[in-house]
């Protein structure tokens, strides 16, 4: 998580017609990088943030699934739900997840 942010946020800075190169060259590179320079477990930092997300937005997936399942068979339907309905359910909640 911590590599891939850092990769995303470097630019090249430019200053006086002299280009910078950037201080991460890569995946392997960063990781080694934040490991020489701040220690071993730097590459944890904000893991716990991560994880609340994604316990959160999971759980909601979740509890919205039969919801939605419900909303496309009705609330008294009786029976095997179709295969198409539940992945249209599926694939409802995980639109939502990502229109978030």
């Amino acid at each position: 998580m911590v590599v891939n942010l850092r990769l995303q946020l470097q630019k090249k800075a430019v200053s006086r017609d002299v280009v910078t190169l950037p201080k991460y060259k890569g995946m392997l590179d960063t990781v080694s990088t934040i490991t020489r320079e701040e220690c071993l477990a730097a590459l944890w930092k904000g893991i716990v943030p991560g994880l609340h997300r994604q316990c959160v937005f999971g759980g909601l997936l979740i509890r919205l699934y039969e919801p939605v399942k419900s909303l496309y068979v009705g609330e008294n339907f009786i029976g095997d739900i179709p295969l198409t309905k539940k992945i249209l359910a599926g694939l409802t909640t995980g639109h939502i997840k990502r229109h978030r």
